[in-house]
């Protein structure tokens, strides 16, 4: 069965870069840590990475940061829509 790793950003700060208080000077050298983006398959089915305002509108969700077990046709419809490299 292939498997679905949603798209990650790396965004997030561990501390304000400026600060130079004590609690921060280590960690404001840190490499900024993996952010998961959901992926949300609309009842149309279309994909969108964009939470709709509408949530009776979304049929499944692919929470980021989490690991997938999906089905072939999944994979050909998330493959179709261009989420293709995050497939194995």
């Amino acid at each position: 069965m292939p498997t679905f790793i949603p798209p990650t950003d790396e965004l997030v700060r561990w501390a304000d870069p400026f600060d130079t208080s004590i609690e921060h000077r280590l960690f404001r050298y840190l490499h900024p840590g993996d952010r998961g983006r959901n992926v949300y398959q609309l009842t149309n089915n279309s994909f969108t990475e964009n939470q709709p305002g509408d949530m009776t509108t979304v049929k499944l969700t692919y929470h980021g940061g989490h690991v997938h077990t999906i089905s072939a046709a999944a994979a050909s419809a998330l493959t179709a829509a261009g989420y293709g490299s995050y497939i194995t």
